[in-house]
């Protein structure tokens, strides 16, 4: 079962016979930097409004109007590279596609035989009392560190889950 409920959803180069498990991503914390800055931005761009003569009003209320524009335009695509960045598990492999704005997409995929080990970290008050942290699937050539994912623990257990019955060997009839 996947995080959408009995929900099955079809990827770009999924297998025939492979079945989705279990979808997953970033905890939306991980855009807090972004809304920050874009916060910041709109009260300076409000600055000139409380400080500069009643005669300047036009052209500072066309500067914070085109500011709140184009933080909104910020958002969104932080929110585009966050939302259509996800992690699906299936049957036989983890799937890790990182969106990064609107026409940046990479695709990185490892089968779950090739997996020593998975792990997770919660580091912090902040991360424990929001319920993220990191997943390192450590394979055969390299560590893979899923950041700041939601729900680490049960995203763990998930992947632990299909890894046991991935490489657990068939019983001997």
């Amino acid at each position: 079962m996947s995080e959408h409920g009995d929900f099955q959803p079809d990827f770009p180069g999924q297998h025939p016979d492979e079945k989705v498990t279990y979808v997953f991503r970033q905890h939306p914390i991980v855009m807090r930097k972004q809304l920050i800055y874009g916060l910041l931005a709109i009260v300076v761009a409000e600055v000139p409004l409380l400080v500069l003569p009643p005669s300047a009003f036009d052209l500072c209320l066309k500067i914070f109007l085109a500011a709140i524009a184009v933080v909104i335009a910020f958002w969104f695509y932080t929110w585009i590279g966050w939302h259509y960045s996800i992690y699906i598990v299936t049957d036989r492999r983890l799937i890790d596609i990182r969106q990064k704005g609107f026409f940046n997409r990479k695709v990185s995929e490892v089968g779950f035989d090739k997996i020593q080990s998975i792990n997770y970290h919660i580091k912090g008050f902040q991360a424990a009392v929001l319920k993220f942290g990191d997943i390192t699937v450590q394979t055969y050539t390299s560590d893979w560190v899923l950041k700041s994912v939601s729900h680490p623990v049960e995203a763990h257990t998930r992947l632990m889950d299909v890894a046991r019955v991935t490489t657990s060997t068939p019983p001997s009839k």
